[in-house]
């Protein structure tokens, strides 16, 4: 008989919500707070309201992980029908949601002898993550042994990669994430500086002096990585910014053979808070 597995990730993967259910994939989502606020994305602050908030206040809002009792309490819900757990996560480099979720997978251990449960630290963001998830789900459908799943997982995690663009460096400099890209703060007025994560953390790859200058260039960028192969999967993620995602999804469409329906989605909450409105990008990988 099959081993039932079960796929957890947590929301900075930014699955569509058609998506993680399509997929039975559960979502452990991350706070935000705004002062003695806390709100939780995806559950009780909408994208909406978190950008008209982020807008108008005068601090950064505060992000936090979910706590390892959260990750335990998703951790039991789904091992009443799984006999292992894949839980898959955002970059531990750039924020403590892994760490709380080993910690859980621990405890896990404890309790449940018999469970098999392992924790990916995918090194990546938002549909980077989360096609990863998605595969796991998909090869855990196809009856493939545990030990499988997870070493797809942990070969599939390296491949993606992204490119992104965002209005202004200040929210990632105010929210300490902005790494290696730190070198292009200063005289950047006008500027669209693109970013991409190296290793797990931010990095600066370009800067052009137009928004529709810096896609056009990230998509060069994808071409010479691609280097006339397909591209495995595409993920287009912006931050209230729907027309430019749909205008890069099209320009997309209309230079590359993809091997499977471009994902479309809006950042919330978390990553709204370090990258800004009006932020865009894309993430890709080539089988």
């Amino acid at each position: 008989m099959a081993e039932r597995i079960r796929i957890v990730t947590d929301s900075l993967a930014w699955l569509p919500a058609t998506l993680s259910q399509h997929h039975n994939i559960k979502v452990v989502p991350l706070h935000v707070h705004f002062g003695e606020e806390q709100f939780t994305e995806t559950v009780d602050l909408s994208n909406e309201q978190f950008y008209a908030r982020l807008r108008e206040s005068r601090e950064l809002p505060k992000t936090s992980a979910p706590s390892p009792g959260e990750f335990q309490d998703a951790y039991r819900q789904v091992a009443k029908d799984a006999d292992a757990i894949l839980s898959i996560h955002f970059t531990s480099k750039l924020s403590a949601t892994f760490q709380a979720a080993q910690i859980a997978a621990a405890a896990m251990r404890e309790e449940h002898p018999s469970l098999r449960i392992e924790t990916v630290d995918t090194l990546q963001a938002a549909m980077a993550q989360g096609i990863v998830a998605i595969r796991a789900s998909e090869d855990a459908a196809k009856g493939l042994a545990f030990d499988e799943v997870v070493e797809n997982a942990r070969i599939l995690s390296p491949k993606s990669r992204i490119y992104f663009v965002v209005e202004t460096l200040e929210y990632l400099h105010k929210g300490g994430r902005i790494g290696r890209a730190q070198a292009l703060l200063g005289g950047l007025l006008n500027i669209k500086p693109i970013l991409t994560l190296v290793d797990g953390e931010v990095e600066p790859k370009e800067r052009v002096r137009t928004r529709s200058k810096a896609m056009e260039r990230a998509l060069d960028l994808v071409a010479e990585h691609a280097a006339g192969r397909p591209l495995g999967h595409v993920g287009v993620f912006h931050a209230v910014a729907e027309d430019v995602g749909r205008e890069l999804v099209g320009r997309v469409e209309s230079r590359f053979k993809v091997e499977r329906p471009i994902v479309l989605s809006e950042l919330g909450p978390v990553l709204g808070t370090y990258l800004g409105p009006g932020a865009f990008g894309l993430t890709f990988h080539c089988d």
